[in-house]
């Protein structure tokens, strides 16, 4: 059995259910409808999109393990643009059940001819204001509508989930002390009941075996030990003695502090770090390790647990450096196959997503909530064999933007966020990933944000490319085996363009160089760029064939470089020979300059020398991409 779907109404971000025609469209407050799968799923996506809402709905329907008390206040009730909801569902979906688990719930399951037997938890508060302020009253009950019985409290225990909260002090959660999380674990590990059963003989031959009985040996021992008893004697006789009144006496014992019950024996133990053989005695180990230890814990009671095991984490990442986080997940996802542990992971670490199927991971953004499994986006097998295989950490940034720029080289990963600053745009603040995807996989990118449904994806994707046809005019030496734009029929030249955007749809549009290539086109683009681009040129040239260049040595390579543009503006007509004189350097067939140096130096001048440029400098195809993925320029 396992939890296939959750619903939320008028809860935190997620509003009303909409019925009507405008059900299917994408709306900032949507009710909230979530599927999932058996074994692991992963949720990504910016912040505030809505994914702790999604793993406390959960906590709140079905509770969990941990000693946090957790209840419906009144910031759980969803704002909409008039008022705050005085009403909230969540609802709790569970299938799969074996005959056992079914029988551990019949009364509450809803029964459909020709399906398997399903149980729906459902969670509704109301906002009482006739009780005073502040006052909530909320119900349990069981049916596809929340309209069957009340969930007595032996079904919700069976229902339990266990939470890793974020942020988490994992180091405190495996220290002794009353209620501790170890004690939990360890109370409902199979056959721990055994334990509590006093196995000590006094006088006796043989050992006992379990933990009271253990205690109850050390006890003794210690009430035997000569000096303790001297001292309780002695306490007894010369002081509690005379507070003693009429025939009232007064006797102290000295014992273990824990008491003899299993509780308090397993309240007493803490779980930490070994020797590592290298020293004698165990040493604290960083907030990493621990965390990673507490998980192996919480794993550990889970995997012995034979009822709707359910495991929910907030931010594995805590604490773990990247290679470590990759080997936790591939643990979860290890056993939560093998345990039939069903897993629920919210993140932000690219690394965590990398490490995980595509199909395992839902973008959650906006309220919304969009799975990535075949079913549901354009991404084809071969996609999912490739992402499987190249999409790395950082690729797996596009999850967590508001917009996402993919492009086909390092240069354009450099140069591009410069270039919209300098334009009045800010990448930084409207949450713009420029992604490296190269040439070949542009598309398997960028199927990802395309769904198979009508709800589309509200995370703007710019692909942006060269157009790959070298401009009228062009030296055949630089043009080499490309096709050149003035020979070619305008029909050719249209069906190309068509082909290099027929996989736009949805919130995915290609941008094509107007000319040939980025650097050519932002050459060609305006004089502040033809000069920007000759300095930044130039010095890559210096780089190429000397060490790199001091601050004093490529000023004055940009001094005069600049001067050569300047003297350009004035005698020469055509901007394709100037743009073609500024990219020549950069063809692999000349001098093989790098584009990704180049993108350096002119991020240096657009940042600390040029400064600003007007949209109307920038080449037509990136001011459309940049008010895509950023709106207006501020």
């Amino acid at each position: 059995m396992f939890l296939a779907e959750v619903r939320a109404e008028n809860f935190r971000i997620y509003g009303p259910k909409q019925v009507g025609p405008e059900e299917k469209a994408h709306r900032a407050d949507a009710a909230l409808t979530v599927r999932f799968e058996p074994g692991l799923s992963v949720l990504v996506g910016e912040n505030d999109g809505g994914k702790t809402a999604i793993v406390d709905a959960i906590r709140l329907c079905l509770l969990s393990s941990s000693t946090e008390w957790v209840r419906v206040t009144l910031e759980d009730f969803h704002c909409g643009a008039d008022k705050r909801a005085d009403e909230l569902s969540i609802t709790c979906v569970f299938e799969g059940m074996s005959a056992e688990e079914a029988s551990s719930f019949a009364e509450f399951l809803t029964l459909v001819p020709s399906q398997s037997p399903r149980l729906y938890v459902t969670l509704r508060a109301r906002i009482m204001d006739s009780a005073g302020p502040g006052r909530i009253s909320t119900s349990i009950r069981a049916g596809e509508l929340g309209d069957g019985p009340a969930i007595d409290g032996n079904a919700r225990e069976l229902l339990r989930t266990t939470y890793l909260r974020p942020l988490r002090d994992a180091e405190a959660s495996l220290r002794a002390g009353r209620g501790s999380r170890l004690s939990q674990i360890l109370q409902h590990y199979p056959n721990m009941k055994a334990q509590k059963d006093d196995d000590f003989v006094p006088g006796g031959d043989k050992a006992p075996q379990t933990l009271v009985g253990i205690i109850r040996q050390a006890e003794h021992g210690i009430e035997s030990n000569t000096l303790v008893r001297q001292a309780r004697d002695e306490l007894d006789r010369s002081y509690l003695a005379k507070f003693a009144i009429a025939d009232d006496p007064l006797a102290s014992r000295i014992s273990v502090a824990t008491g003899a019950s299993l509780q308090h024996i397993l309240e007493r133990l803490e779980l930490t770090f070994a020797p590592d053989g290298r020293r004698s005695d165990a040493t604290r180990h960083g907030l990493g390790y621990n965390n990673a230890l507490f998980m192996a814990a919480e794993l550990l009671l889970l995997g012995k647990h034979g009822l709707a095991p359910l495991l929910l984490i907030e931010e594995p990442e805590a604490h773990l450096h990247p290679q470590l986080q990759s080997r936790i997940m591939e643990l979860l996802a290890e056993r939560s196959a093998a345990d039939e542990v069903q897993i629920i992971v919210t993140t932000h670490s690219p690394h965590i997503a990398s490490t995980i199927p595509v199909e395992r991971l839902s973008i959650v953004s906006h309220g919304s909530v969009y799975p990535l499994a075949a079913q549901h986006t354009r991404l084809n097998p071969s996609d999912y064999a490739f992402l499987s295989r190249f999409l790395d950490a950082t690729k797996a940034n596009l999850f967590f933007a508001r917009s996402v720029a993919m492009v086909e080289g390092d240069a354009e990963v450099i140069l591009l966020p410069a270039l919209a600053k300098a334009a009045g745009y800010s990448f930084n603040r409207d949450g713009v990933s420029v992604v490296n995807v190269g040439h070949v996989g542009l598309f398997r990118y960028s199927r990802i944000f395309q769904r198979q449904d009508e709800r589309e994806l509200p995370i703007p994707v710019a692909c942006i490319r060269d157009l790959d046809i070298a401009p009228a005019g062009t030296s055949e030496d630089l043009r080499r085996k490309l096709p050149d734009a003035a020979t070619m029929p305008p029909e050719k030249h249209a069906e190309h363009i068509k082909n290099l955007n027929e996989l736009d749809g949805q919130s995915v549009r290609t941008f094509v160089a107007d000319h040939w290539t980025l650097e050519y086109d932002l050459a060609r683009a305006s004089w502040p760029l033809a000069k920007i681009m000759h300095q930044a040129v130039s010095a890559a040239s210096i780089v190429k064939t000397h060490t790199w260049p001091t601050d004093g040595e490529r000023d004055a390579i940009f001094a005069e470089a600049g001067e050569k543009v300047d003297s350009w503006q004035h005698t020469v007509e055509s901007p394709a020979e100037i743009a073609e004189e500024i990219f020549r350097p950069l063809r692999k067939e000349h001098s093989n300059v790098s584009k990704a140096v180049t993108a350096q130096f002119a991020v240096h001048i657009l940042t600390n020398v040029t400064g600003k440029l007007s949209p109307g400098d920038l080449p037509p195809y990136l001011a459309e991409a940049f008010a895509h993925l950023c709106g207006s320029a501020r």
